[in-house]
């Protein structure tokens, strides 16, 4: 019996070390039908280059990859045919959808699977293997999260699969408990595996965001429209945790601007509320100090007012 194809999708900014070692546990799958994608969004600091360094130490011997620009990609006839590895450069960093969307809408065709996978995760040698032999048991109107757990110290789960969004609020809740996997509002664009037909049914991730929401709108959409959010509990990753962002004004900033976009979008009612818990959330930055995530806060608010009411939408 054939097994399905699976194209998982890496993008790196400047974090190329956590990169590697997101890459060469992928390339240590038991499951082998697979190629990757790693696109380095204008890192500016060589990041390809780097990796493709370390991969031939790996590699001694065979160069298992090709190197492309966005232009090129589009060349491509049969993406199928490509390396079992295939780096591309980027020439703007134009945020997380805009990207990954760089390969997503080559794939809308594909008969197989997508897996976009965050550089600061690493997976086990089974965790594909159990992806693959718990999403083909299900309708390909599926998107399926694994289970999420620390790098870091005794492995503490950080998630089963994604979130639950607090519509009042404009956040979000990991979701900690089996037994409520189904309140699941979206998947973990950290981990996401789902069939590449869903691409043509639900179009590609969307752009508005940069940063932030991108997995939450596809993802609810999706489920406003009938699709499955399911998780592999035999499948686990190991998250990092942002090591690319972390906690400061840009995470602040497009996380209250982006949770506006949401919601604008799927209860714009509750924009009123949104905007009160957004007005505690900035006092009490302020409070304990924290001037640039309150900044972050405040700047991101007034930017959402600034948009085109068609872009909150």
């Amino acid at each position: 019996m054939q097994t399905p194809k699976v194209y998982i999708i890496i993008l790196n900014y400047q974090q190329w070390h956590d990169t590697l070692e997101c890459l060469l546990s992928v390339m240590k799958s038991t499951y082998t039908n697979f190629s990757v994608f790693v696109i380095d969004n204008n890192s500016g600091n060589n990041s390809l280059e780097k990796l493709i360094g370390e991969l031939e130490d790996k590699f001694t011997g065979a160069q298992p990859y090709v190197l492309l620009n966005k232009q090129q990609l589009n060349e491509v006839k049969n993406i199928s045919k490509l390396s079992k590895i295939t780096f591309i450069q980027n020439a703007e960093n134009a945020g997380f959808a805009a990207g990954n969307n760089v390969v997503l809408k080559l794939l809308r065709n594909e008969d197989a699977y997508f897996w976009l996978l965050n550089p600061d995760i690493v997976i086990e040698q089974n965790t594909l293997s159990e992806l693959v032999q718990f999403t083909t048991q299900l309708p390909q109107e599926s998107i399926v999260g694994p289970v999420i757990r620390s790098y870091s110290g005794n492995h503490k789960l950080v998630a089963y699969g994604g979130a639950k969004v607090n519509f009042y609020s404009a956040t979000v809740s990991w979701i900690k408990k089996k037994n409520d996997i189904r309140q699941l509002d979206y998947i973990s664009g950290g981990s996401l595996f789902t069939h590449a037909s869903n691409l043509k049914r639900l179009g590609l991730l969307p752009e508005q965001y940069f940063l932030y929401w991108e997995e939450t709108d596809w993802c609810y959409n999706a489920k406003q429209k009938g699709y499955g959010l399911y998780v592999c509990t035999s499948a686990t990753c190991y998250d990092k945790g942002s090591t690319s962002i972390g906690k400061n004004f840009i995470s602040d900033y497009y996380y209250a601007r982006n949770g506006l976009l949401f919601i604008s979008k799927f209860l714009t009612k509750n924009i009123p509320f949104v905007l009160f818990f957004l007005a505690m959330r900035f006092l009490k930055r302020g409070v304990t100090g924290r001037w640039q995530r309150a900044r972050g806060i405040f700047k991101g608010t007034m930017d959402y007012f600034k948009l085109k009411p068609d872009e909150a939408k």
